[in-house]
């Protein structure tokens, strides 16, 4: 009975665990590209992002929030604080959030034309 108690448990924590990374709720499947000047990063886990400045379609100055994977995991992949710089022009695809002006990242594209590409979580 104890073991049929935690593998229970297990699956169940384990549900959540998953349910935590999960981008259906927040963002859509349709894919978009922002291109703009990163103002600001937040470079932390279990997410790290980009505060993207660039202008809509009336020239109107707009801030794309960028989300994407955990600092530890850019780290590893070679995007680091320093690659992500404040001043710096990027391109960002990723999926449309739901809420305007956000996006999970997919891919990025630097200044100097190096590209990163996120692995899905």
């Amino acid at each position: 009975m104890k073991r049929l108690v935690m593998f229970v448990f297990l699956f169940f924590i384990s549900l959540a665990a998953g349910a935590h990374h999960s981008t259906v709720a927040n963002f859509t499947q349709e894919i978009i590209s922002v291109e703009g000047v990163i103002e600001k990063v937040r470079y932390q886990n279990p997410h790290a992002s980009v505060l993207v400045k660039n202008n809509d379609a009336d020239g109107n100055e707009v801030y794309w929030l960028i989300e994407t994977g955990a600092r530890t995991t850019l780290e590893r992949r070679g995007v680091t604080l320093e690659r992500l710089r404040v001043g710096s022009k990027i391109q960002a695809t990723g999926q449309k959030g739901r809420r305007k002006y956000t996006m999970y990242l997919q891919e990025i594209t630097f200044e100097d034309g190096s590209k990163f590409r996120a692995e899905p979580e």
